[in-house]
């Protein structure tokens, strides 16, 4: 029959305050970015620019599959050309058809960041240069918001352009800007404003014309009936005012 010392039990103790200590750390740094965003003051060294600048192949086998899908759908009648993430591929048919002067092609994929719409333009130049649209439409970034620095991000925003231009050169190019997000649309607002702000400010310069969209958001109040429940992804109704918005934006060009 075993008995504990009193040294023995403050050692368990501690072991256990210890670990517990230790687990939490480990927690708090596996926490989803959401929230950690980078400051919108920070500069970009040049580990940042390398990596905003870098394309890079999207994450997932399921992207993959439907940039070849899209690639392949592809008509050589082609007026608009429709870029990002997910808010660009879930915009309806009925309604994003509307946003050019002929067929449109909705190219957007679901989890993109720039890089990965960067990737892909690389990656399917020459399929894509078959096709000379007179418009590109591109929304995306709100992917990159929570992970990159704002000087990072417009890094990426400067190599999209430049690469859009480049394999498009006498297309236009229309720049969303990203849209307002989480509970009462603070969600990275202060780097979304700052990011949105250098759009607009730089427009001229990087060859675009921005529209910018935050009018979907209720007035920057949720719950926002344009917004499902997770306060990202666009419901009905928030489609059909983007598409007032970007047509708006597009016809006064």
């Amino acid at each position: 029959m075993t008995s504990k010392t009193h040294d023995g039990e403050l050692r368990n103790t501690a072991s256990i305050v210890f670990v517990a200590a230790t687990l939490s750390i480990v927690a708090a740094l596996c926490l989803p970015s959401a929230g950690r965003a980078q400051s919108s003051r920070a500069a970009c060294d040049k580990t940042d620019t390398q990596f905003a600048v870098t394309a890079a192949m999207p994450d997932n086998a399921d992207a993959l599959r439907k940039y070849e899908r899209n690639v392949s759908g592809l008509s050589g009648d082609v007026s608009t050309v429709m870029l990002g993430d997910s808010l660009v591929e879930a915009w309806p048919r009925e309604l994003s058809a509307s946003l050019g002067a002929g067929p449109v092609a909705n190219l957007g994929v679901g989890r993109d960041r720039i890089q990965n719409t960067l990737w892909f333009i690389e990656h399917e130049r020459e399929r894509l240069r078959k096709i000379k649209p007179k418009s590109i439409v591109v929304l995306v970034g709100t992917n990159n918001i929570y992970l990159d620095k704002p000087c990072g991000v417009m890094e990426s925003y400067q190599k999209l352009f430049d690469e859009i231009r480049s394999l498009w050169p006498n297309g236009k190019i229309f720049s969303i800007q990203i849209l307002p997000r989480g509970e009462q649309m603070k969600g990275a607002a202060e780097n979304i404003g700052s990011v949105n702000a250098e759009l607009s400010r730089r427009s001229r310069e990087l060859g675009i014309r921005t529209i910018d969209a935050s009018d979907i958001a209720c007035g920057r109040t949720t719950p926002c009936a344009n917004y499902k429940s997770d306060l990202l992804h666009l419901t009905p109704s928030g489609y059909e005012a983007l598409t007032r918005i970007a047509k708006q934006g597009i016809g006064s060009s």
